[in-house]
């Protein structure tokens, strides 16, 4: 029975939206509630029917940098925290077999166990790992819920507060977004560096 409730959860979900389509979309025509933005977030996050980057963007040109990056860091922390829940209390022993059976996935995964809060904040900054699949591999491997909400949580605030400055500021302040772009590519390769010096210590 449990593996049929996260499916169910997201199609009662998607069943929700649908049904009320008209009325979120009449209060996104006015001035939204904040409570209403954070769920949309939330809900965008879980459902990543449209890149999450650009909905923090369109959030940073409708209502501003820090409007938009805290919506969007609340939503995506309520969904990071949901996903990791349901995978961790209901598939958590399927998805360990899983983990446990593919050879490449056991030395990340021992790794990943041996450095928690490091490799789970580097995995929120970097904008190519899907923080989907970031959700569920935590929920997974069962890592420590606060060492993955904590780390969840400042690793994310980087990439949100720049799409959501660039979002609202590119147009007309580009040598400046230009600057917040370069920021974080340096510190891109500062989280490169600190991996290779962690992966020597890489449990064989």
């Amino acid at each position: 029975m449990k593996k049929w409730l996260l499916p169910l959860l997201y199609i009662l979900l998607l069943i929700w939206a649908f049904l009320y389509r008209d009325a979120i979309m009449e209060q996104l025509g006015e001035r939204p509630s904040f409570l209403l933005l954070v769920g949309i977030a939330a809900l965008v996050a879980l459902f990543p029917v449209v890149p999450y980057k650009l909905v923090i963007a369109a959030l940073g040109y409708a209502y501003g940098t820090l409007w938009a990056a805290v919506v969007s860091w609340i939503g995506t922390m309520l969904a990071a925290t949901i996903l990791y829940g349901l995978v961790r209390y209901l598939f958590r022993d399927r998805g360990r077999r899983y983990l446990e059976r593919i050879r490449p996935l056991q030395t990340f995964t021992a790794f990943i166990e041996t450095h928690p809060f490091v490799s789970i904040a580097a995995a929120r900054i970097i904008p190519i790992v899907p923080q989907m699949a970031v959700n569920i591999f935590a929920g997974a491997a069962a890592l420590p819920f606060w060492s993955y909400t904590a780390a969840s949580g400042i690793g994310k605030v980087p990439g949100i507060l720049l799409y959501a400055y660039l979002g609202g500021n590119l147009s007309a302040h580009p040598w400046i977004s230009a600057a917040a772009a370069s920021a974080y590519v340096l510190l891109l390769g500062l989280i490169a560096v600190m991996y290779r010096r962690l992966s020597r210590t890489r449990p064989k």
